[in-house]
């Protein structure tokens, strides 16, 4: 059973870090639909760029054990926030998109919460 639930946290781990890894690198393109959206919901530039560097480097901790919890925190952050801003421009059926992610970056942070990168507490 403990193989198995290895194996499938590494699968959603891996499935993750592809996605956010090709989602944050598409939002650094000024002629991206994600740059035509990001002005549309009326962020600036440098946010979509913050976002996509957060997705980028949410990705890379997925693919380490100890920072994989982090990794799905910045994940269930950037989908949360997304969430928000489907709400807050009158777009809510759109929120359904973000739930699959969230799911699985909620999943990964309770799998590998006990393997993460803390600092170890002094003996008293």
């Amino acid at each position: 059973m403990r193989i198995a639930k290895e194996i499938a946290l590494w699968m959603i781990c891996l499935f993750l870090a592809y996605v956010f890894v090709k989602a944050g690198g598409q939002k650094f393109s000024d002629s991206s639909g994600w740059a035509r959206a990001f002005h549309l919901w009326g962020y600036p530039v440098w946010f979509r760029i913050l976002v996509g560097f957060a997705e980028i480097l949410a990705a890379l901790l997925l693919l380490y054990k100890r920072t994989a919890s982090f990794g799905a925190m910045m994940i269930v952050s950037v989908m949360l926030g997304a969430m928000a801003t489907h709400v807050a421009t009158n777009h809510p059926n759109h929120v359904t998109n973000e739930i699959f992610p969230l799911v699985l970056a909620t999943t990964v942070f309770i799998g590998r919460r006990r393997q993460m990168l803390l600092p170890r507490r002094a003996a008293t």
